[in-house]
């Protein structure tokens, strides 16, 4: 069963790492901004992603390549998942990046300092990420726990409805 994904997300993502904005995303561009995630990955490995859903010369991808990409990567995982658990490891990895201080939770000062180093607007105002966090703090504490988290990345990522 395929995911679906969310196009203006992945539009902003896109636009974000299109650094000069020419509408074609390099792999330096996307390698550049993985690296501001905190995501390593050797160039060639992320040649081997981008190469086979190109189509021009120059190895770039345009957005609809880049949303094909996207899908591919995520029907990939989700099988990878149905058969393999519940992809956990990979979201503690994504935890890890927002812990910032290894407390085990996710602080709205966390949260918006990882955003503002994403470049998302969502980091520009602390009341912004505090409003994020309580929409799935589900114990009011004011930060999120792993199992919140999970419970947040979900909803980002839906099934499709028949």
């Amino acid at each position: 069963m395929a995911l679906c994904i969310d196009t203006s997300e992945i539009r902003r993502l896109y636009d974000l790492a299109d650094e000069n904005g020419d509408g074609r995303l390099t792999v330096n561009e996307m390698n550049s901004y993985l690296k501001r995630l905190g995501i390593e990955i050797s160039e060639d490995d992320l040649k081997c992603l981008v190469i086979p859903n190109s189509q021009r010369e120059d190895d770039s991808l345009t957005f609809d390549e880049f949303v094909g990409l996207c899908q591919l990567i995520l029907d990939n995982r989700s099988e990878d998942e149905l058969g393999n658990g519940d992809g956990c490891d990979d979201l503690m990895e994504a935890f890890k990046v927002y812990d910032m201080n290894n407390d085990g939770f996710i602080s709205s000062m966390e949260l918006q300092h990882v955003l503002c180093n994403l470049g998302l607007k969502e980091g520009e105002e602390l009341d912004q990420c505090q409003k994020m966090i309580s929409t799935y703090d589900l114990n009011s504490d004011g930060l999120l726990d792993f199992s919140e988290f999970k419970i947040m990345m979900a909803s980002k990522i839906s099934m499709p409805r028949d």
